[in-house]
């Protein structure tokens, strides 16, 4: 059975960028190109109005570089990354924010092919269509101190808050903070069980005792040990959508 094409969206600020990538993707099958972005604000809006998949998006742009970029975005399905740069000094911070590839200018068709193929593993690992089994979602987080290890059993996390480089994982017992990002700490805890509610925070399903209205639609989300955290209006329907509500 054929693959469905990858919605495609490529955003650089300079033209002949845009048109070379755009016919270098021209003879992917499995990639359909539905946008093009020539700034940082418009890539944005159309993000928002096409929903790519894939975002092509170039680091270094007048108005709004694309690191910025991905940083101010707010949604429970953002799409994929390929930063698109002829600068190598911004690739740690790239896979920070969970990026698929980094292409440095100039790429060939070779270079292209093998991040388009590390975006389709990505996408069916993270295909909601895929069968869900106990075994795939962690049971403990392994957890580094200065003294070695510390266990922290996944059913005991009340929420997780992405700091900087870092999470802080909030539990019954205490906090514990933790070297990796939010991203990807909640790709591997079960959806079931875990919901995103803004940029930097995921939250139990069943720690969740209220909600309160705060200004324009966004809520605080009040937890049974008390804590209150702050539900963003980017991820409102989704929240409410996976609650039952």
């Amino acid at each position: 059975m054929a693959q469905t094409p990858m919605r495609a969206l490529i955003v650089d600020d300079e033209p002949h960028a845009r048109r070379y990538l755009t016919e270098l993707l021209e003879g992917e099958i499995n990639v359909l190109v539905v946008g093009e972005a020539s700034c940082g604000a418009e890539g944005m809006d159309q993000i928002g109005q096409l929903l790519p998949d894939i975002v092509f998006l170039d680091i270094q742009m007048p108005d709004l570089g694309g690191l910025d970029m991905v940083e101010r975005l707010e949604s429970p399905n953002l799409p994929l990354f390929i930063f698109v740069t002829g600068y190598s000094e911004y690739a740690v911070r790239a896979f920070e924010v969970e990026a698929v590839d980094y292409l440095r200018k100039p790429f060939d068709k070779d270079r292209l092919v093998t991040a388009l193929d590390r975006a389709h593993r990505r996408l069916n690992l993270t295909d909601g269509e895929i069968e869900r089994d106990a075994s795939r979602w962690l049971t403990r987080l392994s957890i580094r101190v200065e003294s070695g290890f510390v266990f922290v059993p996944v059913d005991q996390i009340l929420w997780i808050e992405a700091a900087n480089k870092y999470v802080v994982v909030h539990t019954i017992a205490g906090t514990h903070i933790a070297r990796q990002t939010i991203q990807s700490l909640q790709g591997k805890l079960d959806p079931n069980q875990f919901v995103r509610i803004h940029r930097s925070t995921v939250v139990r399903k069943s720690a969740v005792r209220g909600l309160h209205p705060l200004f324009h639609g966004d809520y605080i989300v009040k937890l049974v040990n008390g804590a209150e955290v702050t539900l963003s209006r980017n991820f409102r329907a989704s929240f409410f959508h996976e609650m039952g509500g």
